[in-house]
C-alpha cells in the first residue's frame, strides 16, 4: 500500500452541507476545492502530507493534496470537536458516550481558509 493510500483512509469520503431549512446535501471530498478547478476525478489528485495536533477539546488532522489537473495544491483540514453535548451517562463509560461532530474546511496551499465544506 503505498503512502498516498494510507492518507486517503483519514478522508471521509462525503462531508454533509447544510441547506437552511431544506435538510442536508452529501458532497463528495475528492475533488479540487482550488478557485477556478472542476477536477472531480479523485485519480488526479494525490494525498502527500499529513499533520496532526489535538487538545483535550479537540482533535485537527490537515491532509495537502495536490490537483494534477490545475497543478494547485490545497488543504483538507478536518475538525473535531470531541464534546458537543453532555453524554447521559456517567463514570468510565462516559467518553464513550459523548457527542462529538467533525467539520470540513479548504484551505489554500499556504493555510489561507477557503471556506467550510461541511460536516462529518
Amino acid at each position: 500500500m503505498s503512502n498516498d493510500e494510507d492518507l486517503w483512509q483519514h478522508i471521509p469520503s462525503y462531508a454533509w452541507v447544510a441547506l437552511a431549512r431544506r435538510g442536508m446535501e452529501k458532497i463528495s471530498l475528492d475533488q479540487c476545492f482550488l478557485k477556478g478547478c472542476d477536477n472531480e476525478d479523485p485519480k488526479l489528485l494525490e494525498p502527500f502530507k499529513k499533520e496532526e495536533f489535538e487538545d483535550e477539546k479537540k482533535q485537527v488532522k490537515k491532509i495537502h493534496i495536490k490537483c494534477n489537473k490545475c497543478n494547485g495544491v490545497f488543504q483538507l483540514k478536518l475538525e473535531t470537536i470531541k464534546r458537543v453535548a453532555k453524554p447521559t451517562k456517567t463514570g468510565k463509560d462516559a467518553d464513550e458516550e459523548a457527542l462529538s461532530m467533525g467539520m470540513v474546511y479548504a484551505l489554500d496551499e499556504n493555510g489561507k481558509d477557503l471556506g467550510h465544506i461541511g460536516y462529518f
